[in-house]
């Protein structure tokens, strides 16, 4: 092995790490760079080409885990989401204001 080839390995992040496509386009993300950015087992990925790179980024959850919070609020306080959307479109609520 090379010096430069010693040097990236060790220089993580900035390291070259080469993984092998396996079957249906599956690769396993190196550990080091899976816990650097925080990605588990159930964590979504956003693929995307530029050239002909491969970029795989953590996807953005924020609006994913607003949905889960109202879900799990909405289930708590029993309230259903069809009869929730319907009496907003009949109109027949009123609001009070300050």
């Amino acid at each position: 092995m090379s010096d430069i080839e010693l040097k990236a390995k060790r220089s993580y992040p900035h390291g070259i790490r080469k993984v092998r496509v396996w079957g249906k386009g599956q690769f396993t993300i190196p550990a080091e760079i899976r816990e650097h950015l925080g990605i588990s087992e159930d964590t979504i990925l956003e693929v995307f080409q530029i050239g002909k790179a491969i970029v795989a980024t953590p996807e953005n959850i924020k609006v994913k885990e607003l949905a889960g919070s109202v879900q799990k609020d909405m289930e708590k306080n029993q309230i259903d989401i069809d009869a929730l959307l319907a009496e907003l479109r009949e109109g027949s609520h009123s609001y009070e204001t300050e």
